[in-house]
């Protein structure tokens, strides 16, 4: 009877911390509508403990949707950006192939312009008078250092506090789109290992004349 208890007990104490593991999340706050050449700001909190650093990166939507619906091709949904060179000793490549990784094992390839209207940033989570976890971009500039032009956008934020940065890399993050996972830049050599997997919230704002 006392090992039946037990089983039960810890069959119990499981079922809990999944449940706590499930409700960890990332919140993201309403970004709104916002003029070109305005500083404005993309906040949210945390409930992950452990979570010290939130990744933010923004796409025009138009872009976003164009590298979704190449990844989802055959349910297969990772891709990840590749710089092209026009020689091997042009540092600054002309475009870049979105690399898209196949069930089977095999990748396919389709050459994309780089986006004007990029940004990747990582801000630091920080605990309120109330404990709790709270984080803030200030946004006005893309990667180009230029405002962000008007038009619809898409942001995907995630935990970023494992992330390594790769100074001048175009695009490094490789993203599980059917998943909703993000695979950042870190310092593994396999970009695609489990343990660099992180789940991606959604958002979109616009930004107007």
């Amino acid at each position: 009877m006392f090992f039946k208890k037990s089983i039960i007990l810890v069959i119990l104490i499981l079922g809990f911390v999944t449940i706590v593991q499930a409700e960890q999340s990332i919140t993201i706050d309403p970004i709104g509508d916002h003029k070109s050449g305005d500083k404005f700001n993309i906040t949210g909190s945390t409930t992950i403990e452990k979570c010290k650093k939130i990744g933010i990166e923004i796409f025009p939507q138009a872009y976003w949707d164009e590298t979704s619906a190449y990844a989802k091709v055959n349910n297969t949904g990772r891709v990840k950006f590749r710089e092209l060179a026009a020689t091997a000793d042009d540092i600054h490549p002309p475009g870049i192939n979105l690399v898209r990784y196949n069930a089977d094992g095999t990748q396919s390839y389709q050459t994309f312009d780089i986006s004007k209207e990029h940004l990747n940033t990582v801000v630091p989570v920080q605990k309120g008078q109330k404990g709790e976890l709270r984080w803030t971009a200030d946004i006005n500039k893309n990667d180009n250092g230029t405002p962000f032009a008007p038009g619809k956008y898409h942001v995907n934020i995630w935990d970023a506090s494992n992330q390594v940065d790769h100074p001048g890399a175009i695009m490094p993050n490789g993203w599980n789109i059917l998943n909703q996972t993000i695979y950042p830049s870190t310092a593994l050599v396999n970009v695609w290992d489990p343990k660099n997997q992180k789940e991606m919230e959604y958002a979109q704002f616009t930004i107007t004349n």
